[in-house]
């Protein structure tokens, strides 16, 4: 049992990084076309659904060249698990505090926005009874991800054109994993805003095809302005994902260990607040709930164990 315990976590955690990077990108209202994408996969559709209410305007992001922000995220995680008909000891996981600082280079003339950013903090915080060993050893290794910087391009609306990770050559395989889970979101922690003219009450869809943490899934979102002024505006998210039965390569196990995904279902839904003249989120809160369902089988002379998941993730996001 206790090999097959480690294993479940093991895809537990494969879980949390499909909702880790949906959760940030939700919140910031942005599709993610630069993650994975499986072959067959579209480029991501948005649909205009209600341009809103008048007066309408056509809404663009236009940061001044040199200028600087700080988002700091704050991202609790539960999760329960069962095998077959028992449930697995729970752990309670620590929250993770992650600091951003982003410094816009400079702004061309058609709009095109240049600019960089760097995990300035991170941290952990222990929920009531979590092991010392394990807050100490995500303490450990999150520390390593500090002063990781990266460089993105964006348009006035928040389309990314380009993007680099700067990663140094003895990060640790495992923690590079995980810090390209959290890359994936930043590619648009921008919004990426639809085409038009738009006011207060303006809806739009976004239907991708993605994958991640080994797992491709579909995702639909829906986004609402709810407020809006010269400044800023309000947005309300809603969010769906979906994953057809597929086979899964479990990090860290070896070749015998057959795992299949049996169904993935996601649901969301936060609010946020932007600024037009800043790229990131100035506040907002999002939760996520995913619900899974797998089998693996441990070697051939052993049946299949089914193990039922559910990850559940809120995110609060500030400016302080």
């Amino acid at each position: 049992m206790n090999k097959a315990l480690i294993l479940s976590l093991l895809i537990g955690g494969m879980c949390g990084n499909i909702a880790t990077p949906i959760a940030l990108q939700s919140a910031t209202a942005a599709p993610l076309p630069k993650l994975d994408r499986s072959v067959a996969a579209q480029p991501s559709k948005i649909e205009l659904l209600n341009p809103g209410a008048e007066p309408r305007r056509e809404l663009k992001f236009r940061p001044a060249a040199n200028s600087k922000q700080s988002m700091t995220m704050t991202m609790g995680m539960s999760m329960d698990m069962s095998m077959g008909e028992s449930p697995l000891p729970k752990t309670p996981i620590p929250k993770m505090v992650i600091k951003m600082d982003l410094n816009v280079q400079k702004v061309d003339p058609s709009g095109d926005i240049y600019y960089n950013f760097a995990y300035s903090d991170i941290k952990t915080i222990a929920e009531k009874d979590t092991p010392p060993a394990m807050l100490a050893a995500m303490q450990k290794s999150l520390k390593s991800l500090i002063g990781i910087q990266g460089n993105i391009v964006i348009d006035s609306s928040g389309l990314v054109k380009s993007k680099n990770l700067i990663l140094p050559k003895t990060i640790d395989p495992t923690l590079k994993q995980t810090l390209e889970q959290f890359d994936k979101s930043i590619d648009q922690i921008s919004t990426q805003l639809p085409r038009g003219m738009l006011g207060v009450g303006a809806k739009w869809q976004v239907n991708d095809a993605l994958q991640s943490g080994g797992i491709k899934f579909n995702q639909s979102s829906i986004y609402e302005i709810v407020e809006m002024n010269d400044l800023g505006m309000t947005v309300q998210s809603k969010i769906n994902q979906s994953a057809l039965p597929q086979d899964l390569k479990l990090p860290n196990v070896g070749k015998e260990v057959k795992a299949k995904l049996t169904s993935l279902n996601s649901t969301g839904e936060g609010q946020y607040r932007v600024r037009f003249d800043s790229l990131l989120p100035i506040a907002g809160k999002l939760s996520i709930d995913t619900n899974s369902k797998m089998s693996i089988q441990i070697s051939p002379k052993e049946p299949a164990a089914n193990i039922v998941n559910n990850v559940k993730i809120d995110l609060n996001i500030s400016d302080k």
